[in-house]
């Protein structure tokens, strides 16, 4: 909770009892309690209202620890009509009204409890649980390596299948592209997809709000080996850059982008190259992801694509398809 309200909240609650002492000792002496005891209940209430705002304005509190603490000032509240009840009776005066009042703070002590125990989650706040407020929920699910693709394209075994995963927002250089073969970089990058995710002890992707698969059918993801995310690993080390930026799929774009940044201001991997990427091939790729297909991914079925690529083409070259790759081992018409 946010410690100055939390503390006002208890002073308010301390001034109340003090003025709730007075008011009965100004009682039993016959003179002006009235005053005493009001102010006395304006106080408890104002320390009530205090806790729920400190425990709604605090992002590492919850509604259910500022209603615990209301409902222990509403108890407070029952006893004190209670006392009030019995130094009246007691006096041979009117008690009327006191036992209501009495047992009104009781249930709303009790409603108050029961509340923030049953209803309330004690790992979120309201104010985090907005939504859309952080894009991606940050669930991760736990998957193994089932063979290894480039630096941005890994098989996992996911949910019982072989599956491939193309790692969100980022693009690492190409291995064996169709058109100009092997970049600067790219057996670097995936050499150090490699290593990460050999040496980790456990990995995990996490899906974003929007699409989870893209247009060849592979699964969107960052990736993360032992809680560190790959994607911004590989552009801290200047073995990829940021790109394909699909919203809503950009949740940690800005984060990736400050990567990008550093890498680029250290000169590190392919931003010591005179440029990082063949524009002209990235070019084409992009447009064949906005939906305008280039030549290489127009067959329609292995047929027409072992014309031109006779020994079929791996996951990741622009003719692979999955609906060619029957096996589902990462080559088309093989």
């Amino acid at each position: 909770m946010d410690f100055v309200f939390l503390i006002l909240s208890f002073i308010a609650a301390l001034i109340s009892l003090v003025m709730f002492i007075k008011g009965v000792s100004l009682y039993i002496s016959d003179k002006g309690y009235k005053k005493s005891w009001q102010t006395a209940l304006m106080l408890i209430t104002v320390a009530g209202v205090l806790a729920i705002l400190t425990a709604l304005m605090d992002s590492s509190s919850t509604l259910g620890t500022g209603l615990l603490i209301t409902a222990l000032y509403a108890v407070s509240t029952a006893i004190a009509f209670g006392v009030v009840y019995a130094v009246k009776k007691a006096r041979g005066e009117s008690s009327k009204g006191y036992l209501r009042y009495a047992a009104i703070a009781l249930f709303c002590a009790i409603a108050m409890l029961a509340v923030s125990i049953f209803v309330v989650d004690d790992t979120e706040s309201p104010e985090r649980e907005v939504p859309g407020a952080s894009g991606s929920d940050g669930e991760r699910t736990v998957v193994t390596v089932a063979s290894f693709i480039d630096g941005d394209t890994t098989r996992f075994n996911f949910e019982g299948n072989d599956v491939s995963f193309r790692y969100l927002l980022i693009d690492t250089p190409e291995t064996n592209h169709p058109r100009i073969g092997e970049q600067p970089y790219g057996k670097e990058a995936s050499a150090r997809t490699k290593e990460i995710l050999s040496e980790a002890d456990t990995i995990e992707v996490e899906f974003d709000v929007g699409p989870k698969q893209d247009h060849y059918e592979r699964y969107l993801a960052y990736i993360y080996a032992d809680g560190k995310m790959v994607n911004e690993i590989l552009v801290r080390e200047g073995l990829a850059q940021v790109r394909y930026i699909n919203p809503p799929n950009t949740t940690h774009l800005d984060r990736l982008e400050k990567a990008q940044e550093k890498a680029k201001e250290e000169t590190l991997g392919i931003w010591s190259l005179d440029q990082p990427f063949d524009s002209e091939a990235h070019q084409k790729e992009e447009n064949r992801g906005n939906g305008d297909s280039g030549t290489e991914a127009q067959f329609k079925n292995c047929t027409e694509l072992r014309q031109v690529h006779p020994d079929g083409v791996k996951e990741g070259h622009p003719a692979y398809s999955l609906k060619m790759d029957g096996d589902r081992d990462g080559y088309a018409c093989d």
